[in-house]
């Protein structure tokens, strides 16, 4: 029975995770003529090809280092320095990972908006207005928006450095900062290295920014490439949008297993403690460097998105000033049908998207910790895989497979099985985690006394790690709630989300209905996140010890 259980799980987790990534792969090589590479050679020889390859290459190169140099540099200042407001520091780094990168790029565009104080303080001098909507512009946003991949990578690695051996150094007569570059740096760059690589595949995966910053000013990239293919619905689209799919699919495979050999590297500094103790005093000069950061961070999370709020409350064409406020943008997005439909649809989608993920997501995980069989290992595999891939990619693989199904596309299941396809493995993980810090023993006790296995999860198990379970499930309501790539394809005109709703506005010109309805999302996932934290703090008290606990 087991075998045959295991072999239906396998079954399933084939055709959910791993079938469509092949249809995609098969209807790449399908042209008119038959199997060959006609696709590719007819991509390769459009100039718009090599442009969107070029441009793809150049735009994650330059998001990456500059989410490197604020990413590492805001973990240097938390980890190993004096400086004080440190959790202030920490919070403004991780703003852009909270908040949607669609809405980060609204806000930057309102900022650097035309009619904004910044470009009409630059005219006033004499100045060139700055331009978001151009290559830089894609540049600088992609690279906020994935500073806190690289911070997250790099902070804790750098509290793990032997203290033992900058002491050794510093009693050699080195200085602070030679230890540092010499013995500390080295330690955590494989880390570093690593964040920088997911910095390059989330800006390689990202479709928003370029979207909404790339589209109006003409400048391709792989992904709306493979989106222009798709709308494009010409003879060959979908053959031509899948071997640009392979092509990008391969980069980011590729650069996935790279991180991975990379966080192996690491491994060794994991059971090492956190060393919260000063490395680098900065002297006099803390509070310069303190207030400098601050300023800086501040700059280019908070002020961007007051410049958004602001705009928000001004109705099309008019400058920021008292007379111009109005709340009319706010009752367009709280009394408009079209809104109110895809606000329900989103909250629908995420909520059963939560659902589905929490059962087969814990289960999963308990099994992958209990018992570790290859089955289990395959599907954990599987799930990562298609949330590695690129969502775009994604969206077009679940096309071709789930069209072979009467009632999946073009209504609102094809979503459900996207976003739960995409989500599923954060579940596995922070299952994972939670089921991994409670005691097998008492598990074992429980069915010893006679309990089955439905009590020993009800009564034993379900208890011990819902508010870690729950912490990962409003992570996943709060990317499904507010998703956009998978949308912007699998989506049918009766089945518009939030993030296609702000996207659409932003695209028809409506930008100050657009800030007002990303307004509204800002302070929604704020909430959820707020929930998240409580969750995983309560989910990190220490327990009391019961009567059934030893």
């Amino acid at each position: 029975m087991r075998i045959l259980a295991g072999a239906i799980f396998l079954g399933i987790a084939l055709f959910v995770f791993i079938t469509p990534m092949l249809r995609l792969v098969w209807m790449s090589f399908r042209t008119e003529a038959g199997l060959g590479l006609g696709n590719y050679c007819k991509l390769m020889a459009q100039p718009r090809t090599s442009r969107a390859i070029v441009n793809t290459v150049v735009v994650a190169v330059g998001a990456t280092l500059i989410s490197v140099f604020l990413g590492a540099g805001s973990s240097f200042l938390v980890a190993c320095t004096d400086v004080r407001r440190k959790r202030l520091v920490e919070m403004l780094t991780l703003a852009p990972f909270v908040i949607p990168s669609y809405i980060t790029t609204l806000s930057w565009s309102s900022f650097l908006s035309r009619r904004g104080w910044v470009n009409r303080s630059l005219t006033v001098l004499g100045l060139p207005m700055l331009d978001v909507f151009s290559m830089g512009g894609i540049i600088l946003v992609l690279g906020i928006c994935n500073a806190p991949v690289v911070y997250l990578n790099t902070m804790h690695m750098l509290r793990r450095v032997p203290r033992e051996l900058e002491w050794a150094s510093l009693a050699s007569g080195r200085g602070v900062w030679e230890t540092f570059f010499r013995i500390s740096l080295p330690q955590v760059m494989p880390a570093l290295i690593a964040g920088g690589v997911l910095a390059f595949l989330a800006a390689i995966d990202n479709f928003s920014v370029p979207a909404f910053l790339g589209i109006p000013a003409g400048i391709p990239v792989l992904s709306t490439y493979i989106y222009e293919n798709i709308i494009g619905f010409g003879p060959s689209s979908f053959n031509l949008a899948a071997a640009l799919s392979v092509m990008l699919s391969v980069i980011a495979i590729t650069g996935a297993f790279l991180q991975g050999r990379l966080i192996k590297k690491t491994s060794g500094m994991e059971s090492i403690a956190e060393d919260r103790s000063v490395r680098v005093p900065l002297g006099c000069a803390r509070g310069w460097v303190e207030g400098g950061a601050i300023f800086f961070l501040l700059t280019l999370t908070i002020v961007p998105l007051l410049a958004m709020v602001s705009s928000a409350f001004l109705p099309n064409y008019k400058n920021l000033a008292l007379e111009n406020i109005t709340l009319k943008n706010f009752a367009f997005v709280f009394t408009n049908r079209g809104v109110r439909q895809a606000v329900v649809c989103s909250l629908q989608l995420a909520s059963l998207t939560v659902l589905i993920c929490l059962i087969a997501g814990t289960a999963i995980a308990w099994l992958r910790v209990r018992r570790g069989s290859a089955v289990i290992r395959i599907v954990e595999v599987s799930s990562m895989l298609t949330y590695a891939m690129p969502g775009i990619v994604l969206a077009l693989s679940m096309i071709f497979h789930w069209t072979m199904f009467p009632g999946v596309y073009g209504t609102l299941r094809i979503l459900l099985i996207a976003y739960v396809t995409r989500y599923l493995i954060l579940q596995i993980k922070g299952s994972a985690a939670a089921v991994t810090a409670v005691n097998v023993s008492l598990e074992e006790a429980a069915l010893v006394y006679g309990g089955g296995m439905v009590r020993v999860w009800v009564q034993v198990i379900l208890p011990l790690i819902a508010r870690s379970a729950l912490a990962s499930a409003f992570m996943i309501f709060a990317y499904s709630f507010t998703e956009l790539t998978l949308s912007s394809i699998l989506a049918s005109a009766g089945a518009r989300t939030v993030g296609l709703t702000v996207f659409s506005l932003q695209q028809a010109g409506d930008t100050h209905l657009s800030a007002a309805m990303s307004t509204v999302i800002v302070f929604a996932v704020l909430i959820f996140y707020l929930l998240s934290i409580v969750l995983r703090a309560l989910g990190k008290r220490p327990r009391r010890k019961g009567a059934g606990e030893p």
